[in-house]
């Protein structure tokens, strides 16, 4: 009688034993089945709001893009139009005897300079050789033109076979390298700037200058590189700057082309 008692009291507690730890393996199961499930509206959550993010971004700088474009138009079409038209007072009053052409003469120069400053402002703010001929030949028309402002020695190479970008990306990467060598020639004082563009299944900028660069436990900032990093983002792109200091900074720019 002991011995059935003591049967009936093992099979019990086994399969009381049992049912616990089916318990706590449902607990377990349910608690890492819910944090999974959290997990992954989590991360859900975090792609809504970096792909919000990023479409904001694209909206401002769209915005900005129109932005520069209508001020381009309006410099040149209004400000040029007119500084155009007082050169040509100025020459007809010259070849009057009311004014000596000596006397008009440092006022032609000075409105030469005036009108080549507001041209070289409407390029930069708006690129038409990126809208006719595509990137690599923008490329070289802006380093071209920062070689004429400046005593550096600015250099523009490339290789690979040409593998287009969507034109608002390109705007982009040209916005990019526009603010790279504006920061390198406002920060660096370098004596040259070299820009080389490799394409192939992805394109890759690199920029380098032989400037003051900066310590390499330093991280550069700036409404500048804010602004690169803001791009970078909209091209799902990969951006790094390298220090070398005291011999010049390298940076850059990996481009998925789709």
């Amino acid at each position: 009688m002991e011995e059935q008692v003591f049967s009936d009291f093992t099979i019990l507690f086994a399969i009381a034993t049992s049912g616990m730890l089916i318990l706590a393996g449902s607990i377990v199961f349910f608690v890492l089945f819910y944090k999974k499930r959290m997990l992954e509206a989590r991360l859900r959550e975090q792609q809504v709001e970096v792909a919000h993010q990023k479409q904001m971004v694209e909206a401002a700088l769209e915005s900005q893009e129109n932005e520069r474009k209508r001020v381009a138009a309006d410099l040149h079409d209004g400000v040029g139009a007119m500084l155009a038209a007082v050169r040509v007072s100025l020459a007809v009053l010259g070849r009057t005897a009311l004014v000596s052409e000596e006397t008009i003469q440092p006022v032609k120069a000075m409105l030469d300079e005036t009108i080549d400053s507001v041209r070289q402002i409407s390029r930069n703010l708006l690129p038409s050789t990126l809208e006719k001929f595509g990137l690599s030949v923008a490329l070289q028309d802006m380093c071209e033109r920062f070689q004429r402002l400046t005593d550096a020695t600015i250099s523009y190479t490339e290789e690979g076979t040409v593998n287009p970008l969507k034109k608002p990306h390109e705007i982009v990467v040209f916005r990019i390298v526009q603010e790279l060598i504006n920061n390198a020639l406002k920060h660096a004082s370098p004596t040259a700037i070299a820009v080389h563009l490799t394409w192939g299944k992805q394109l890759t900028l690199v920029v380098t200058d032989n400037g003051k660069g900066f310590p390499p436990d330093v991280q550069p900032k700036g409404l500048g590189l804010f602004s690169i990093q803001s791009r970078v983002r909209v091209l799902n792109a990969v951006f790094e700057i390298v220090p070398d200091h005291p011999s010049g900074t390298k940076a850059t720019l990996i481009v998925p082309v789709s």
